[in-house]
């Protein structure tokens, strides 16, 4: 997808009023059936208001925008573990808690939050505040938009492009060939690169809703030569399909692509209309395409790697990564995480910076891959078996380099004073169970022997870990026993938003410690520590 269009700074003000009111009415009907926000007599948070900074006054406590998480990605916050005000409002510092919440659940789902402190959202700073707002939104809108959950997105296959490459895409660039798959079922000369120049005229908006839906639309919004009445008849298309407007007017002839994007994904979402007759053959010839052995036609991505990418992205490097298997397989990304997890240890002249020419793309890529062997066993790495081919060939092998890679990350954030040398997980283990048998405040705190310990799978470790980082924050009352499966779960997700809430960005699902999955346990723990240690 190409890159967004220049703006000046009226054109930034504009587009900052659009989507502040797009934002606030997608909230008033996301959540208008949530009984706290409706209801709640100490402040009424919905409806949002349109006037003035309402919108972002409302923002700045963390309720509303972890409840639009949860609308968003479903159980990823659990809200046991919000301040709410009771008899007068929330102080700061209580704001900020609600804020570390938000942002690190943000990180956790896997939104790009550059540069943005929790102090911004307290403070009302309006631009960050709405950077967060619509990487939450586009979290839930993009969510479907991949093969798993429609593999009828299959039919959107070029000739020689493997399985692999089409899961690679983002959601914005399946959007773009979707459009341009219906709009050429329609309309010969019409085809986009773009969500901002090339919909402005409201003709791909109009042959677009009459492709998915031909019987409930035509082309009548065409014969209008005014923009504007052009635009409101195809929103009346829209509505009439049941599909929430995100867009105004203006937004589409001013070419807002943050809108438009969300519009078009609405679109998808309502009609994706993948199954048409006429593509029979194409289907049939689906199997003959090449992919990659390593990888399952309707792949289904395992917590590990949905952990090891959100944690990628995190980092916020270039390119996103959407599928593990084909993004990593050139080496360049890998060799910009070694550089951060070793700074100097990446001797660039040795990198090969992609796009590389098509007879080199093995090679070079190879090269770098094997580049990322050697400097993992420089780390200390056990890399038996794991050579750079494996690499680019798309192998599981490469979970087992990620996984030592995030864990000497997350490790090196500790260091012995000033030295290079990184913690060791046996150090974290005695720096949790001293603090554990140290603290009096509260009989019978637990601790472990090692991270496969099965004491750990209820939680309660870890709950009472972060109740001695910061005391009074655990509320023991919600703490299940932990005796059956589903009160574990339960622990589970109080815990790691609790761990969320006091700093710690963790990429661990509820399931991992239930299960007793001790790598993504250790990581939970070594941010804890890292939390703890520089209070």
């Amino acid at each position: 997808m190409e890159g967004g269009p220049k703006e000046d700074s009226q054109t930034k003000q504009i587009f900052v009023e659009d989507e502040k009111i797009a934002f606030l009415r997608w909230i008033n009907k996301r959540l208008k059936n949530d009984r706290y926000l409706t209801k709640n007599y100490f402040k009424k948070f919905l409806p949002i208001q349109e006037e003035g900074d309402h919108f972002f006054e409302m923002l700045k406590d963390g309720i509303l925008l972890s409840k639009l998480i949860n609308d968003s990605v479903p159980g990823s916050v659990d809200e046991r573990a919000l301040n709410y005000p009771k008899t007068r409002p929330l102080n700061y510092f209580m704001m900020l808690e609600n804020q570390n919440l938000v942002l690190n659940s943000c990180v956790a789902i896997g939104c790009r939050i550059m540069n943005i402190r929790p102090e911004d959202m307290v403070d009302g700073v309006k631009q960050a505040q709405l950077n967060v707002v619509w990487q939450v939104i586009r979290a839930g809108l993009m969510a479907n938009i991949n093969l798993t959950c429609n593999p009828g997105l299959k039919i959107l296959l070029q000739e020689g492009e493997t399985v692999a490459r089409l899961m690679a895409k983002t959601p914005e660039d399946l959007l773009i060939r979707w459009v341009n798959f219906h709009l050429k079922r329609v309309c010969d000369h019409k085809q986009i690169k773009n969500f901002y120049r090339d919909i402005q005229d409201g003709e791909v908006y109009t042959y677009l809703l009459t492709a998915i839906a031909p019987q409930d639309t035509d082309l009548l919004p065409l014969r209008e030569t005014d923009l504007e009445d052009r635009m409101d008849m195809l929103l009346e298309y829209a509505r009439d399909l049941d599909v929430l407007n995100f867009v105004t007017p203006r937004d589409i002839i001013k070419g807002n692509i943050k809108l438009n994007t969300a519009f078009i994904a609405q679109i998808f979402n309502a009609f994706p209309s993948l199954e048409v007759e006429d593509q029979e053959d194409q289907l049939d010839d689906f199997d003959d395409m090449q992919y990659n052995d390593q990888t399952e036609l309707f792949f289904e991505e395992t917590r590990e790697e949905k952990s090891f990418r959100h944690w990628l992205n995190s980092l916020n490097f270039t390119p996103y990564v959407s599928y593990l298997f084909e993004d990593l397989k050139d080496g360049y990304l890998l060799l910009q995480v070694f550089d951060v997890l070793k700074p100097g240890i990446v001797n660039k002249e040795e990198i090969n910076v992609p796009p590389f020419k098509p007879l080199q793309h093995v090679y070079r890529s190879v090269e770098n891959c094997n580049y990322c062997i050697s400097l993992g066993a420089q780390l200390g790495f056990i890399l038996v078996g794991i050579e750079g081919h494996n690499i680019y060939e798309g192998s599981k092998l490469l979970l087992s380099l990620l996984w030592q890679m995030m864990r000497h990350y997350t490790l090196s954030l500790m260091k012995y004073g000033e030295s290079d040398q990184t913690l060791t997980e046996n150090e974290v283990i005695a720096w949790c169970n001293k603090k554990l048998r140290e603290d009096k405040t509260k009989k019978g705190r637990v601790t472990f022997k090692n991270f496969r310990d099965p004491t750990l799978t209820n939680s309660q470790a870890m709950l009472d870990l972060i109740d001695i980082i910061q005391p009074g924050s655990i509320g023991y009352d919600m703490v299940f026993p932990g005796k059956s499966d589903e009160d574990k779960l339960e622990n589970a997700r109080y815990c790691l938003t609790m761990a969320r809430k006091i700093g710690a960005t963790v990429f661990a699902l509820p399931e991992d410690i239930v299960e007793g999955n001790h790598k993504m346990i250790a990581l939970v723990f070594a941010r804890l520590m890292n939390v703890g240690a520089n209070l």
